[in-house]
Order: C-alpha cells, then sequence, then structure tokens
C-alpha cells in the first residue's frame, strides 16, 4: 500500500509539480504516521512539496533534513487581520471603529476573530448602512465572552431549540457525520435539511461530500467540542449508543468498515458488551492488515472496557482471549510498555479458572520476554518443564508455542545442541498432523520458526548444510502461506547462513527481500537484525563503510526497542569492521560492549566470540601484550568449544594464528592456522578460509 501510493504521487509530480497538505499530525494514527516516515524519504529528488500542520507539542523526527522547513504559526498581524475581517463581511466595506474593535479583542487570533465577528452580526451589533458595515451601539456595551469555547457557545444558545438539537447531536457523530446516521437518530426527514442549511448559512458546519452518500463537517474542531460538550453526559452517552445502533442498521453488508467507529460509539455510550466486542473485531482486523500498533492499542481498550464489567466466569475467560491474541503484537513490536502487566494479568486469571494450556501458553510468552530483555536462563526456566510436560503427551500445539519459546533461549544462552534435540521433535509433530500452518499464538508460524531456529543452531555447530535444508523448508512454508512476517523472517535467516559462511552477495539478496517483507508485515523487532546480519555480508565482501553504518544503525534500532539480547553480536561484528579499518581505539571499546552485553545477559556463545576478537584487538593495539591477548583467545576458544559452535571456534583459531603470525611465533602461528584452514575447508566458509590462507602465506 505504502508502495502504491508513493509510486502514484511521484507520477503525477511528473507531470506536474504536485503539492500535498495534511493537517492535524497531532491526531494522526499510527499506520499514517509510518507512511509519512517512509514517504518523505523519498521525496528529495521529486517535484512534491508535502505541507505538514501540527500542534507544537507533537514531535517528530524529519528535523535533520536538508529538504525540512520548519515555519511557526503566530498571531496574525493587523493587516492580515484587516484582510480576514474584511473577507467575513465581504459584501460591504468595514468601518474604522469596528475594524478596530474587532482587532483589539481577538488579539490576532484568527479562529476567535472569525467568532466574535459572526456573533456581532447575529446580537444585531452591526449594521450595513450606505454600503458599509458599522456599530449601532457603543463598544464598551458589548459583552462577548473572552474565549473561543466561550463565543460559540453563546452563538449556539442563540439558536432555535431544534436547530440545537440537530447540531449537539451531530456533534456526537463526529466531527464529520454522515446525513443518513444523523436522519436515523433524530427520526426527523424534510425539517432536518433545512436545519442543516440553517447551520451551514451560520457557518457552523460545511457540506464536505455528496457522493457515494451526503456528509456534513463542522467548520472547526472546537465548535464541534464546544457543541459536544454542551451535552449532559447521560445525554451523550444514550446518543452514542443510538448511533452505534444505526451504524449496525443502516451498513450492515459492509459493517466491518465501521468497526472502529461501533467501538467508539459503543465505548461512550456505555455498552461495554459490544464495546469489547467491536474493539476485538478492529484489533483483529488490523492484525490482517499488519498494523501492528494499532491493534496492540485496540485489544489494550478491549481489556480497559472488560475492567469496567463484573468479573464473570465469562469476563474472565475473554481476558485471557484477548491476552493470547495480544501476545504474538507483544513480541512483533519489541514487548510495548505495559506488555509484561497484561502477561501477568493473563497468568493470574488462567490461574484462578484452572485453564492450564493458556498459563503454559503464557509461561512461553514469559520465556520470549526475558529472553529478549537479556535473561535467557529465566527463559529456560519458564519454558523446559512446559516442554516436557507436552512432550510426554505429544500435545502437538503447546510443543509448538513452548517449543518456540525454548528454542529461543536455548539459542541466546549458547546452547545450540539443545535446540537441535529438542526442535526436530515439534517440528515432526506439526508435519504428521498437518500443522504447517498453524500459528499457536505466535506471531509467525510455528513450525516456520521452529525450523529457523533449528537452522541457525545448526549453523552455529557447523553444519550448514543441514541447516540450508531446514532454512528452505521454513522458507517453502512460509511463501505458501503468503504471510509476510514468515517470510521475511525466513529470508533474515537465509541471509544470516549465508553471511556467516561468508558468501557476502547472496546474503544481501536474501536480506534486501527479508527487509521488504518485515516492514511491510509490521515485524519491528527483527528490523535490527535484517541490518545487523547486512553488516556482517558488507564485511565479508569488503566493503566497510557500508558495513559500520547497517551495523551501527541496527545498534541504534535496538537501544530504542530496549531489546538487548544478540546486542553483543552486532558489537563484535562492528569491533571486527573497525579492526579492518585499522581503528583500533574503536575496535576495543566494541570488543569490551560486546563482552559485556554477552556477560550481562548470559548468552555465553556471544561471551566467546567476545573473548576472542577482543583478544585479537589488544594484540594488533598492544603487540607487547602477548600473555593477555592470548589470555582472552583461548578462554573464548575455551567457551565456544565446550557449546560446539565449530565456526567460531574456528575464527578463534584464525585470530590466534593472526596473533602469533605479528609476534613472530612461527609454529604455533602455523599449527593455529592450519587448523582453522581444516575446520574452514570442512565447513565451506569460504571468506574466512581465503583470509587464513593469505596470512598462511605470509607465515
Amino acid at each position: 500500500t505504502f508502495e502504491a501510493i508513493r509510486d502514484l504521487l511521484i507520477r503525477v509530480s511528473e507531470e506536474k509539480s504536485l503539492i500535498l497538505t495534511i493537517e492535524d499530525l497531532h491526531w494522526m494514527d499510527k499506520t499514517s504516521e509510518e507512511f509519512l516516515d517512509y514517504f518523505i524519504e523519498w521525496l528529495a529528488n521529486t517535484h512534491i512539496l508535502l505541507i505538514l500542520l501540527y500542534r507544537p507539542e507533537y514531535t517528530h523526527t524529519w528535523g535533520n533534513k536538508s529538504y525540512y522547513t520548519k515555519v511557526g504559526l503566530n498571531q496574525l498581524g493587523v493587516e492580515s487581520s484587516s484582510d480576514l475581517i474584511k473577507a467575513v463581511l465581504e459584501e460591504a466595506e468595514v468601518a474604522p471603529e469596528l475594524r478596530q474593535l474587532i482587532l483589539d479583542r481577538a488579539a490576532g487570533n484568527p479562529l476567535f476573530m472569525e467568532e466574535f465577528t459572526h456573533t456581532l452580526l447575529e446580537n444585531g451589533s452591526i449594521e450595513r448602512r450606505n454600503e458599509q458595515f458599522v456599530l449601532n451601539r457603543k463598544p464598551s456595551d458589548i459583552q462577548v465572552p473572552d474565549t473561543v469555547h466561550g463565543i460559540i457557545s453563546a452563538r449556539m444558545d442563540r439558536l432555535e431549540d431544534n436547530i440545537k438539537r440537530t447540531m449537539q447531536v451531530a456533534s456526537v457523530i463526529g466531527r464529520d457525520f454522515a446525513f443518513r446516521i444523523l436522519q436515523t437518530i433524530t427520526g426527523m426527514r424534510e425539517e432536518l435539511k433545512s436545519h442543516l442549511l440553517n447551520l451551514q448559512g451560520l457557518e457552523f458546519i460545511y457540506e464536505k461530500r455528496l457522493f457515494p452518500e451526503l456528509e456534513y463537517i463542522f467548520k472547526h474542531a472546537l465548535t464541534q467540542e464546544v457543541a459536544y460538550n454542551s451535552l449532559l453526559h447521560k445525554r451523550r452517552s444514550e446518543i452514542h449508543e443510538k448511533i452505534g445502533e444505526a451504524i449496525e442498521k443502516i451498513y450492515v453488508e459492509r459493517l466491518e468498515e465501521f468497526y472502529e467507529m461501533l467501538a467508539y460509539h459503543y465505548s461512550k455510550g456505555e455498552n461495554f458488551e459490544k464495546a469489547y466486542q467491536y474493539l476485538k473485531f478492529s484489533g483483529n482486523k488490523a492484525v490482517r492488515n499488519y498494523a501492528n500498533h494499532e491493534a496492540f492499542s485496540f485489544y489494550s481498550e478491549a481489556f480497559e472496557v472488560l475492567a469496567r464489567m463484573h468479573e464473570t466466569f465469562e469476563n474472565k475467560r475473554k481476558r485471557i482471549e484477548l491476552c493470547r491474541l495480544q501476545a504474538p503484537l507483544m513480541v512483533s513490536l519489541g514487548f510495548p510498555e505495559g506488555s509484561l502487566q497484561q502477561l501477568k494479568d493473563g497468568e493470574r486469571i488462567s490461574e484462578e479458572i484452572g485453564d492450564e494450556r493458556s498459563l503454559s501458553y503464557f509461561y512461553s510468552i514469559f520465556a520470549n520476554y526475558y529472553s529478549l530483555k537479556g535473561d535467557p536462563m529465566l527463559g529456560i526456566q519458564y519454558s523446559e518443564k512446559c516442554f516436557q510436560e507436552a512432550e510426554k503427551i505429544e500435545d502437538v500445539e503447546l510443543m509448538a508455542s513452548v517449543g518456540s519459546a525454548l528454542a529461543l533461549s536455548y539459542f541466546l544462552s549458547g546452547a545450540a545442541l539443545k535446540v537441535v534435540d529438542m526442535a526436530p521433535k515439534a517440528i515432526r509433530l506439526l508435519e504428521k498432523a498437518k500443522q504447517e500452518s498453524e500459528f499457536f499464538g505466535r506471531p509467525i508460524s510455528a513450525y516456520v520458526h521452529l525450523n529457523l531456529f533449528c537452522s541457525s543452531s545448526l549453523m552455529m555447530l557447523g553444519r550448514f548444510f543441514e541447516a540450508e535444508t531446514f532454512c528452505e523448508k521454513a522458507l517453502c512454508c512460509a511463501r505458501s502461506m503468503d504471510h509476510l512476517p514468515s517470510i521475511g523472517d525466513a529470508e533474515l535467516y537465509y541471509g544470516y547462513l549465508f553471511a556467516m559462511k561468508g558468501h557476502g552477495k547472496i546474503a544481501l539478496d536474501y536480506l534486501k527481500s527479508s527487509l521488504k517483507h518485515l516492514e511491510e508485515g509490521g515485524f519491528l523487532l527483527l528490523l535490527p537484525f535484517n541490518l545487523a546480519f547486512s553488516g556482517l555480508a558488507y564485511h565479508c565482501l569488503g566493503e566497510l563503510e557500508m558495513a559500520r553504518n547497517h551495523l551501527q544503525k541496527a545498534l541504534k534500532m535496538k537501544i530504542d526497542l530496549e531489546m538487548p539480547f544478540m546486542m553483543s553480536h552486532i558489537y563484535n561484528v562492528l569491533s571486527m569492521v573497525h579492526l579492518d579499518s585499522g581503528d583500533l581505539e574503536s575496535a576495543e571499546q566494541c570488543a569490551q560492549k560486546a563482552l559485556f552485553v554477552a556477560q550481562e545477559n548470559k548468552e555465553r556463545g556471544f561471551e566467546g566470540m567476545s573473548l576472542t576478537t577482543l583478544g585479537r584487538i589488544i594484540g594488533e593495539k598492544e603487540p607487547t601484550e602477548l600473555d593477555k591477548s592470548e589470555k582472552h583467545i583461548l578462554k573464548g576458544i575455551k567457551i565456544l568449544d565446550d557449546l560446539k559452535l565449530k565456526p567460531t571456534v574456528s575464527i578463534g583459531h584464525f585470530f590466534l594464528g593472526e596473533l602469533y603470525a605479528n609476534v613472530g611465533l612461527k609454529e604455533k602461528s602455523i599449527e593455529n592456522l592450519k587448523t582453522a584452514e581444516a575446520m574452514f575447508q570442512e565447513m565451506g566458509m569460504d571468506y574466512w578460509l581465503n583470509r587464513t590462507k593469505e596470512v598462511l602465506g605470509k607465515v
């Protein structure tokens, strides 16, 4: 959708310059905001002027663009104010004393100026004489409220009762309102059109469109707000409910288009049962459209509505259902604020009503939460026991949902062997039950997820051929479902696999396609990894500046998402890029951070990788510190060897061989380089194999 809108606008701008104006950004929904962020990146070389109007409190990320200019709107000056008064009183000239009165009272506020001028006309304070508008009473005798709200309210109070009631009911529908809905609520026919014509003549409302049906809009949001607030709470609530009923009656054939509006009106009408129903429907609709922020927000509102209802057994079931609907979004969005509390709420209610299946599911999401937040060991505690119980009874759903979380925790802790032992069991059960396309409450297919973690674990064990087989199964399944996040995830791991082997160009082909699918599918959590693995691929290709840029962007996104898992890996690759660029100071800083984060997050495999890299950097930076650098590399190799992580063990031996070569320890250098060479040769890690041969040639 984003691409289609972008292409349409750019194509039009190629024929003639195009000006786009978007008002009230401070009220914008998240998906529209994401489109603007996306579209602005394409503006630089187009004939498009994009004008965005927003209140000062609205924040954005466009300020650093060279083609962005901010224009602050102050109060109108005397000349502009005079022009505005003349435009309102366009039928004749404006007497100087009348113009001065309006200027003094309005103090440059354009809306106040308009409403004040209309008030003077309506209350008879000014009249037309000899082609000129003049005051017919002393300025001191004119009593007008001091605020815009007050003026609009006073103007409303002078309306006939039927016209005023029409305006009030319309204000409850919204700033825009359809004639059919207003007619259904009021029960009026021809007289309704007459009332609306009156309101148009007084410039409270405008006709917005005739096709496909007649709609009106309040002249200003404040006008609607004043009319709305003039109603008593009980009366507003009654009208909101009637609006909901009218929409259900009028638009019965295309009700899905109105889920969000129905949720709003039934919430305001305090019909909590229907409000909950339509908020849930709105969330489900947003999920189908990959609008994950909106979906999360709708489900959160549904929780708030349920909290206002009686705590019955049925409503407890509804809370569990909502929590299970929201959990995949939590994972996709990197666990937004309030996620943990929602999960604990689901856990508590599941325990209260004895829903063991939901309880196990929440444990699997807790496992994800703690693993992604930097404590995979706690994640393992949450899911290991659940998986064992599910395995005993061959419960496919539980094994799939809990197994996905457990695989992540194992992988992050460095226990690749455990993933390779556990994941295939769940994969086989899913294949046997023909449930490869089921999600089981995960943001992507559980089958795809399990295959990918099995693949990445086999890769970390150096079994690249087997890893590719599992990756291919995941990608085929994802494509058969045509599910964007699942496709993007499978391509991401395929790219990672080839980047680890050193096949940078193939890796980037997969990663570029993955980025497109992840962005379109709203899977924010994986975007920094796409950048990080792209950085690794560019490093293999010797494009160090591109590698650095991608890795630094990945780190920033990780920090913004407050997701420290695997951050050590990103720092580690960045330290190698700095090392190869000759920036030893930055290389050491990144390697130290990589080690600290790995230890902090209990990511044992990444700790070993960080130690070998740090040792190599110390050896390059301080050749006299042989013992220190050697100690770091050997310690890292020991950790990695214990975990059987063969590719990184071989890189450790390569670093050690390089270190010994630099200080003239030829035999030790050749021994380690030969070890690395044989391992790289066996695994098909071409990039590292070529580097090893290059150093061996020099030794």
